[in-house]
């Protein structure tokens, strides 16, 4: 996994190429944690791939600013790669984690 750091108007983003995975999974995570911006945005469109520890650790981090007042971003998704996030339900925790930090 490669992981390229852009600053765009205030905001970190982070472009994910590769596959996330068990292997790597505290790669992105560390990178996400040490950004003081309060908008951080994880571009995934190189992603090729992410298992359920890739899954865990971005619902993770997305609890962890949404509890802080910051916000974190997950965007350009691939399409299979997002049918797979919607069967599991990413989606639907994601929303509920925007209104309710501590659930």
């Amino acid at each position: 996994m490669e992981i390229r750091v852009r600053q765009q108007k205030g905001m970190a983003i982070l472009e994910v190429e590769g596959e996330l995975d068990f292997s790597n999974v505290d790669q992105l995570q560390q990178e996400i944690q040490r950004r003081p911006e309060e908008v951080v945005e994880i571009d995934l469109q190189g992603l090729r791939f992410i298992d359920s520890s890739g899954v865990g650790m971005l619902l993770s981090q997305a609890r962890h600013f949404f509890s802080q007042g910051r916000t974190l971003k997950i965007v350009n998704i691939p399409d299979l790669i997002r049918e797979d996030l919607e069967v599991i339900g990413f989606f639907q925790v994601l929303e509920v984690l925007k209104t309710n930090p501590n659930a």
